[in-house]
């Protein structure tokens, strides 16, 4: 196998490579969305019945209903919590997914700059010979006409 060819083959591998790490990439980044929209939605809630709990307090409660309302109020601090948590590490997950897909493209990149330089270099030295032979075939042309004539 040529070295050419053999560049071109690394270079189909890096493409394919940088293609699945974009999926990667874009699959976290979904997450990420999914994460933040869940985030969003738990604090909203907490913040409704943080709310509610507020007028119910100022118009009344038992004692029990207090309690059992402070205690899920507690529950979904704790969910939003987590959530924060679980988004923290799916960012964390998401800059390194797009380090790796950088650090794919610029290979992929690198290689692209190098094989297309290999390929102007072997087009160029294809013209060269094309031409060389030409103008041998020429020069034999002549050679042979000029023979011609002097018998």
């Amino acid at each position: 196998m040529t070295q050419l060819r053999l560049l071109q083959s690394a270079h189909e591998f890096l493409v394919r490579q940088e293609r699945r790490q974009a999926q990667v990439l874009a699959e976290c980044e979904r997450q990420v969305r999914a994460g933040e929209l869940k985030l969003s939605e738990l604090e909203r809630y907490h913040a409704v019945y943080q709310r509610d709990f507020g007028v119910r307090v100022e118009v009344g409660m038992t004692a029990g209903h207090a309690c059992t309302y402070q205690t899920f109020l507690a529950r979904i601090a704790e969910a939003v919590s987590e959530q924060q948590l679980l988004l923290a590490r799916t960012r964390a997950q998401h800059a390194d997914e797009l380090r790796k897909w950088g650090t794919a493209a610029s290979r992929c990149a690198a290689l692209n700059r190098l094989l297309e330089r290999r390929e102007h270099f072997a087009r160029r030295q294809a013209d060269k010979s094309a031409q060389a032979e030409s103008d041998a075939h020429a020069q034999r042309q002549w050679v042979l006409k000029g023979a011609r004539r002097g018998h």
